[in-house]
C-alpha cells in the first residue's frame, strides 16, 4: 500500500476540485464533477463556480436551475445543496434521514393515535396543488394535529415528509427569504447502486479520503454505507498518520510540486466540509476560525491550495471586500490575493465601479 502526504492528498483534492485551473465545463457537468454543491446560502454555489470555471457567468446557473437541469434539495448532511436533475435520484435514495428530533416526533404523534400517513398525504395534496412557503406548511401542519400540541410537533410532520423541495427560485443568487416548496420528483432506484453512485462521485470530487470522511461529508454512518463501498474496485492508499484512504482507480493524481494559484472559496464550501480530517486543505490550527461553533462556515482564500485567510464582501451598500489574513502572508502574495478578490469584487458587484479591497486584522 502506498503511502501519500498532506501536499500530495492536496494537490490531487484541487484537480478533481478544478482549483489548480479552471475547466471549461457546462455548469451542470461541473456541478456533477463536484458531487454537488452546498447551498443553504444563495450566492455560494455561484461564487464557487466562479472560482472552478473559464468564464462563469450568473445566468448559465441561473438558467440551469429555472429549467430544471439542476435541482435544490436537502441531501447530504440533511442540509441543502444543489445536484443535476440527472443525478438527484439517486443522491435523494441515497441521503440521511431527518434528524433524530423528527423521528421521534413521528413517534410521539403515533403514540397518541395521530395520522402521521395522513398529514403527510394532506400536505403533500396541497402542495402540488401550489408551492407553499414554510409558515404556510406550519400553519397547514398546525391544522392538522391536535391543538395542544407545540408547533415543533407540527414542522415535524412536515419536515419528515421527505418529500419536500424548493422551487426553483429558490436557488437564484440572492435569493434568501420567502422561499416556496412543492414535492419533490419521485425518487426511486436500488439503493446498493444510488450509494454506488455518491460513493463514486464522492471520490471522484474529493479523494482519496477515508471511511470516516466519506462518511462525514454524507452524513450515513459507515455500516450504512459499507456494502456498496464493498462492491466498487478501489485502490487504497495509507496516509502519513496511518489512515487508510480509498480511491478510484482513474482518479487524476498530479505532482504535488505544481504551481497553485490564489483562489476564493465561499461560505460552506464542500471542500471544507467533506472531511472527518481536513488538515489537507486546512490546517488544524485554524479550524475553529473558520468552522464556527453554530456551523457557519466562513468564506475564505487559499493560498499554495491552504486556507490562508477568510474574506468578506456585502452584496449591498458599498463595495467592500474585507480580507483578513489568519497566518504570515508575505507581500507579494498579498497582491495576488487582493488582484484575485478585485476580480471577485468585480463579478459580485458589476453595477459599480467604486469597489475597495482592504485587509483587517484577525
Amino acid at each position: 500500500m502506498s503511502t501519500v502526504g498532506v501536499r500530495q492528498l492536496n494537490r490531487w483534492t484541487l484537480a478533481r476540485q478544478m482549483l489548480l485551473e479552471r475547466a471549461e465545463l457546462d455548469v451542470v457537468t461541473a456541478i456533477e464533477r463536484l458531487a454537488g454543491m452546498q447551498a443553504q446560502y444563495s450566492p455560494s454555489p455561484y461564487i464557487g463556480l466562479w472560482s472552478r470555471l473559464q468564464g462563469f457567468v450568473r445566468d448559465e446557473l441561473e438558467s440551469a436551475v429555472m429549467e430544471e437541469r439542476v435541482v435544490k434539495a436537502t441531501l447530504m448532511r440533511v442540509t441543502l445543496h444543489l445536484v443535476s436533475a440527472r443525478d438527484f435520484v439517486p443522491y435523494r435514495v441515497a441521503a440521511p434521514i431527518p434528524s433524530q428530533v423528527f423521528v421521534n416526533t413521528t413517534r410521539f404523534l403515533q403514540e397518541i393515535d395521530v395520522d402521521v400517513a395522513a398529514v403527510h398525504s394532506r400536505i403533500l395534496a396541497d402542495l402540488r396543488e401550489q408551492p407553499l412557503t414554510r409558515l404556510e406548511l406550519m400553519a397547514l401542519a398546525r391544522r392538522l394535529v391536535p391543538a395542544e400540541l407545540p408547533d415543533w410537533a407540527a414542522w415535524g410532520t412536515v419536515a419528515l415528509c421527505g418529500r419536500l423541495i424548493p422551487v426553483p427560485e429558490g436557488a437564484r443568487f440572492g435569493q434568501f427569504s420567502g422561499v416556496k416548496y412543492r414535492v419533490a420528483p419521485q425518487a426511486e432506484h436500488d439503493t446498493l447502486e444510488a450509494f454506488r453512485h455518491i460513493i463514486s462521485a464522492y471520490l471522484s470530487a474529493f479523494g482519496p479520503a477515508s471511511r470516516a470522511d466519506l462518511s462525514q461529508w454524507s452524513g450515513q454512518q459507515i455500516n450504512v454505507l459499507t456494502p456498496a463501498l464493498n462492491s466498487l474496485e478501489l485502490l487504497t492508499f495509507r496516509s502519513d498518520d496511518g489512515r487508510t484512504l480509498l480511491d478510484l482507480p482513474d482518479a487524476p493524481r498530479p505532482d504535488e510540486d505544481g504551481a497553485v494559484p490564489v483562489r476564493f472559496l465561499p461560505k460552506w464550501d464542500n471542500l471544507l466540509l467533506a472531511y472527518q480530517r481536513r488538515e489537507r486543505v486546512l490546517p488544524e490550527e485554524l479550524r475553529k476560525t473558520v468552522i464556527r461553533k453554530n456551523g457557519d462556515v466562513l468564506p475564505t482564500f487559499l493560498v499554495d491550495g491552504v486556507v490562508a485567510g477568510t474574506w468578506e464582501a456585502p452584496l449591498r451598500g458599498k463595495a467592500i471586500m474585507k480580507l483578513t489574513a489568519l497566518q504570515s502572508i508575505p507581500s507579494q502574495v498579498r497582491r495576488e490575493i487582493e488582484a484575485e478578490g478585485e476580480r471577485l469584487l468585480a463579478w459580485l458587484r458589476p453595477e459599480t465601479e467604486r469597489r475597495e479591497i482592504g485587509w483587517t486584522a484577525a
